[in-house]
């Protein structure tokens, strides 16, 4: 019979084995982001390590990653992050379902996410992803244009040049439905006008909207209003980081 000792150290050697293992496996340039393991220890994201010199502009993507096998499962849709805050960006703490299926990877941005993606692993397998931000953003941009054109038009023309971060020059907000399990309920705000400038030149334009995401990982509207007074938080993406 092997003496307990001999066990204990025969584990802690294999452990040490395993570790090795996978350090070795994780794509050189990238690390494990922090706070993004699953409750089992199983999964994590990886991100790509920044310098003084990065940008957001030139990052690669995120990578969904088993510790246990070694393996990237496939890379995340959205804007990347990386192992350091840059121009405002920053990964967020991941949000896993109690039963280590659902990931909600965020990476925060100024006044609204960056990223912000769920994904659903099954077996070892990335199942599929939801880009929430953009299918949320092209959701309620095409409602709020169909719903009320000119004014639409007016915004667009008003805020023009505000930048990649707001589509059509609109704030949009976007926030799922914790704890996280299927189907996600997902809320979306719009505005026009974040700061409430009184000005008769900025048209105020807002609107809400709430969507499912499915088992199979279909991103469905099931509501969609014009808002008659400002609707948008622009702490909202602050709050869930808590």
């Amino acid at each position: 019979m092997i003496p307990r000792s001999s066990l204990l150290s025969i584990l802690v050697l294999a452990l040490a084995q395993l570790t090795q293992i996978r350090a070795a496996d994780i794509p050189k340039n990238f690390v494990v982001a922090k706070d993004s393991t699953s409750p089992n220890g199983r999964y994590a994201v990886l991100v790509p390590v920044c310098d003084d010199s990065s940008s957001d502009a030139n990052l690669p993507a995120d990578r969904l990653y088993n510790l246990r096998s070694g393996k990237v499962l496939g890379e995340l849709v959205g804007n990347p992050g990386c192992n350091r805050a840059v121009n405002y960006i920053e990964v967020m703490p991941s949000r896993w379902s109690a039963d280590n299926s659902l990931l909600l990877w965020f990476v925060g941005g100024k006044w609204f996410p960056w990223a912000y993606v769920v994904t659903r692993v099954e077996n070892g397998k990335l199942l599929w992803q939801v880009d929430l931000l953009k299918s949320a953003q092209e959701a309620i941009l095409a409602r709020t244009k169909a719903a009320a054109p000119e004014r639409y038009a007016a915004a667009v023309k008003a805020n023009a040049g505000s930048g990649s971060a707001y589509p059509e020059g609109f704030t949009v907000d976007v926030k799922a439905e914790l704890p996280l399990k299927l189907p996600l309920k997902v809320h979306a705000v719009l505005t026009s006008n974040p700061k409430m400038i009184e000005d008769p030149d900025m048209p105020n334009l807002d609107s809400s909207l709430e969507a499912v995401v499915d088992k199979d990982g279909k991103f469905t509207v099931t509501s969609f209003r014009l808002e008659k007074e400002n609707a948008y938080n622009g702490d909202a993406w602050q709050q869930l980081a808590q």
